[in-house]
C-alpha cells in the first residue's frame, strides 16, 4: 500500500514537472472599456503561450515588432476607434501582442511608438483579423489592409 502511494505521489510529481509551459500558463485576465473587451501581454514564452491559447475569442489580433530585430515591442500607445471616429479603447503600454473582440464595422487603429505612428483602418467581422505592425521599414502613412 506504501509502496503503491508513493509511486502515485511521485508520477504526479512527475508529470507536473513534464507538462508544458503552455497548459500551465494562467490565461491573462480581459479588460473592458465602452463595451470592449480586450487582452493584452506576450511577454515571456508563458505569457506567449497564455495569448495564444485566447486567440480565438477575439476577432482583431495585433501584434506589435521591430523589424529588422525580429523583437516584439510592449511599449505601443494604442488607440482604437470607431468608424465615427469615437474612441473606444485606449491602452498604454501595450504588446507585444493586443487581442480585442469588437463588433462587426470598421475601425480605425492608432500604434504610436519611438515617434511613429501606425494608423489603420480595418473591418473586422466574425473571422479573426490579423496584423503585424512593424516599426523599422514599414511606411506609418500606408493604410494597411482594407478588407
Amino acid at each position: 500500500m506504501q509502496r503503491t502511494l508513493a509511486a502515485v505521489v511521485v508520477s504526479t510529481f512527475l508529470a507536473a514537472c513534464l507538462t508544458p509551459a503552455a497548459v500551465l500558463a494562467a490565461p491573462l485576465t480581459p479588460k473592458q472599456q465602452n463595451g470592449i473587451t480586450y487582452v493584452n501581454g506576450g511577454v515571456g514564452d508563458e505569457e506567449q503561450a497564455a495569448m495564444k491559447a485566447q486567440r480565438a475569442d477575439y476577432n482583431l489580433l495585433l501584434t506589435f515588432a521591430t523589424k529588422q530585430s525580429g523583437a516584439y515591442r510592449s511599449d505601443v500607445q494604442l488607440d482604437i476607434a470607431d468608424a465615427k471616429g469615437a474612441n473606444l479603447v485606449t491602452a498604454a503600454n501595450t504588446g507585444p501582442m493586443f487581442f480585442a473582440r469588437l463588433p462587426a464595422g470598421t475601425y480605425r487603429i492608432s500604434a504610436a511608438a519611438e515617434g511613429k505612428t501606425f494608423k489603420r483602418t480595418v473591418k473586422v467581422g466574425s473571422a479573426p483579423k490579423e496584423i503585424v505592425l512593424h516599426w523599422e521599414n514599414d511606411n506609418p502613412d500606408d493604410p494597411g489592409p482594407q478588407d
